[in-house]
């Protein structure tokens, strides 16, 4: 992607629908004086709910909406179109701007489906365009405890213990719908669909490894929103990778989350020489081996989502390739697909 042409500050961006997570973007991006919004765009065609969520979240962040998203997969209007639609649109409209020769940004997860995730990825093989996914890799406890890795104060991972819980008590209110996480229309699935790429990305970043085989269980035990709809609100999920590392994953959305807020999550890392634990409600790193407990505090400043679109921007500012793209969504995409296979099969199976 060496040769692709470098966008001159500000960067020109558009959003490609705005029904989810679109008011949290809208307002980082609105923040970096780098930027400059530039439209939020639906699909002329789109159910009228969804046109209706899109301008509304342009009229709050006073961006200018439009029913012609053709009119921003365009590079003479926008460098970057960030994609936040519901999740089973996200592939199609990721798909159709890099043809379109724009750099994309698309809501987790990439895709709904493994098909989908190759076909993102091939298409901006093709188009030789970037195609970044939201991503928590960027959380700083996240990043101090990789470093610890890196550095061998932990010897050699030999477990991973993650944990990402949504609280049911804000269910109404950090969702923008409740529909498009229980309804697979919009979803493409449950709590596993919408929280396990992000422990999946933990995994591998934390550790380098592929994750070669998944076993699942899954249910509705809490919710009754899920329930109706058949979908899974809670899931325990084991990943074996390379090198015999193994990851247990909890997730879910219970009724009542650790720490009251909307969502918490927690890693601990088992290696050879020493643990050490990152927990998003506690900014910091702890450290235990041979002589004890040592903390390192991260900082609480600039949470995940923030700075990724931060690294996001400066990567194609400078005409570079951010450090989460398509590519490594595929991977989480993957996992997420092996999870599914794996409850209807009631068996381990291998990650495609």
């Amino acid at each position: 992607m060496t040769d692709r042409p470098i966008p001159a500050a500000p960067l020109r961006v558009a959003l490609a629908s705005g029904v989810r997570h679109a008011a949290d973007y809208l307002r980082l991006l609105r923040a970096d004086p780098r930027v400059e919004l530039v439209a939020v765009a639906e699909e002329a065609d789109a159910p009228e709910w969804v046109r209706a969520d899109s301008r509304r979240a342009a009229e709050r962040a006073e961006v200018r909406y439009t029913d012609d998203v053709a009119a921003v997969l365009n590079p003479d209007v926008a460098d970057l179109v960030v994609v936040c639609s519901e999740p089973t649109r996200h592939a199609r409209l990721a798909v159709a701007a890099l043809e379109a020769g724009v750099d994309v940004l698309v809501d987790k997860p990439l895709a709904t489906s493994l098909a989908d995730a190759d076909a993102v990825v091939a298409a901006a093989a093709r188009a030789g365009r970037v195609c970044a996914v939201v991503n928590r890799t960027h959380a700083p406890a996240l990043r101090r405890a990789r470093g610890w890795v890196d550095a061998g104060h932990l010897g050699l991972p030999r477990h991973l213990d993650l944990e990402l819980f949504a609280s049911g008590a804000h269910f109404t209110t950090s969702v923008e719908r409740p529909e498009l996480v229980v309804d697979t229309a919009l979803s493409g699935g449950g709590e596993i669909m919408n929280f396990l790429g992000y422990c999946a990305d933990a995994a591998h970043f934390l550790t380098g490894l592929r994750t070669l085989e998944v076993h699942a269980l899954a249910g509705s035990l809490f919710s009754p929103a899920h329930r109706s709809a058949g979908v899974e609100d809670s899931a325990v999920i084991t990943l074996e990778l390379e090198r015999g590392v193994t990851a247990t994953i909890t997730l879910g959305r219970v009724p009542y989350a650790p720490g009251g807020t909307p969502t918490t999550s927690s890693v601990r890392i088992l290696g050879s020489h020493g643990h050490a634990v990152a927990d998003d409600d506690v900014p910091a790193v702890s450290h235990f081996g041979a002589s004890g407990r040592t903390t390192l505090a991260a900082d609480a400043g600039q949470v995940a989502l923030a700075a990724y679109l931060a690294h996001v921007v400066g990567s194609l500012l400078a005409g570079e390739v951010p450090d989460y793209t398509a590519t490594h969504a595929r991977a989480a995409m993957a996992v997420i697909d092996a999870a599914y296979r794996s409850l209807e099969a009631g068996d381990v199976v291998p990650v495609r």
